[in-house]
């Protein structure tokens, strides 16, 4: 991965040159990871001011600019949908905030560089008066399936996937750390900023706290990938030191400093970030088994060799990779474990409904 990394650091200007002569098939499997971690049109940033020998095949370079564009019709097509979601709610009455994605990828040198996957508005008032007025509006249907911080509208005619946030987010298993988080995530929702492209976006301080817990969520489920990561080096290199020293003080209160430790080294590695950006001593052995991670699985996991596996299969592999992060995270994989075998036990009647054990694929 180490040509890969080059290639994402000259794309996002933070090494001046990249001056690896690699074979067609060397650019076919960085073209395919591009694909797996979602950001095929952050690289191609670099890849577009590549000339000659150092340049992809002309084909793989057609393909890769054909999806760039995508991408930039894509960024364009969410900013809107966003700024549409702020004012419709707006005028229901409810303050919002885009969450993670479209608040990401402004602060990103490319502002249409960021893969988008779906629009997390947060709209205020609490679980049930949000739900109700979303029933009210027919923007989701009785018996939808609701989440401990969200739950997903029907689809409009844009295709555009858009979860509304009750919470600000959905936090980390340990309940303990979680509930200092919900309760600083909860009083600072309130501090958003209105951007340029229409739609509000919270502090950065929030940002930081609210998707370190989220890439430890998404890393003990199914997997996380470079795009978060990427996000997160951006969230970094935008806050002031005041910001970063006062979530530093927070880590250990939110049960975060062992991840964020880790977390930090693999930023190092990856976009060699400076020291003074982070939020506390990188910790490299337990970096690197979350680079392997991230590598090996792709993004949110969907690489993985056991993904498309049967339920049974799937679960045992997935214990098997629960036991390996066991040794650096224990406590965040008992609780982790803890909150996964509540979930089942809550959805038997799901599973009973639709007669499957699993419910990856069902329509929730």
């Amino acid at each position: 991965m180490e040509h890969f990394f080059e290639l994402l650091r000259y794309s996002l200007g933070i090494t001046d040159s990249f001056e690896a002569k690699l074979s067609p098939e060397e650019w076919k499997k960085i073209f395919e990871s591009a694909h797996q971690q979602s950001i095929v049109g952050v690289l191609f940033c670099g890849v577009s001011k590549l000339k000659g020998e150092f340049a992809p095949p002309l084909n793989i370079a057609m393909q890769w600019t054909a999806e760039a564009e995508k991408i930039i019709g894509m960024n364009k097509a969410f900013n809107l949908r966003a700024k549409e979601l702020t004012e419709f709610f707006a005028q229901q009455g409810h303050n919002t905030a885009i969450l993670k994605g479209q608040a990401n990828a402004r602060l990103y040198p490319n502002l249409f560089s960021r893969q988008p996957g779906d629009i997390d508005i947060y709209v205020d008032g609490g679980k049930e008066k949000v739900l109700q007025m979303l029933y009210d509006l027919n923007l989701i249907k009785k018996g939808s399936y609701v989440a401990y911080h969200h739950v997903e509208l029907i689809p409009q005619n844009d295709s555009i996937t858009v979860e509304v946030h009750f919470r600000p987010s959905s936090g980390i298993h340990n309940i303990f750390g979680n509930k200092q988080i919900q309760k600083f995530l909860n009083n600072d929702i309130k501090n958003v900023e209105l951007t340029s492209q229409g739609f509000n976006v919270p502090s950065l301080k929030f940002a930081l706290v609210m998707q370190l817990a989220h890439i430890l969520r998404h890393l003990l489920g199914a997997g996380v990938g470079l795009r978060q990561i990427t996000d997160y080096y951006y969230l970094l290199t935008h806050t002031s030191t005041e910001d970063r020293e006062y979530v530093s003080s927070l880590l250990q209160k939110f049960k975060l400093k062992t991840f964020a430790a880790a977390l930090m080294w693999v930023l190092q590695h990856i976009f060699a970030m400076d020291k003074s950006l982070m939020l506390c001593q990188p910790n490299e052995k337990s970096g690197q088994m979350i680079l392997e991670e991230i590598s090996r699985n792709g993004n949110f996991g969907w690489y993985s060799e056991y993904y498309h596996d049967s339920f049974v299969k799937r679960q045992i592999k997935h214990r098997k990779r629960m036991f390996k992060l066991f040794k650096l995270f224990p406590k965040d994989i008992f609780w982790a474990r803890f909150e996964n075998y509540m979930f089942f036990f809550k959805t038997i009647p799901l599973r009973i409904r639709h007669r499957s054990l699993s419910l990856k694929d069902v329509d929730l």
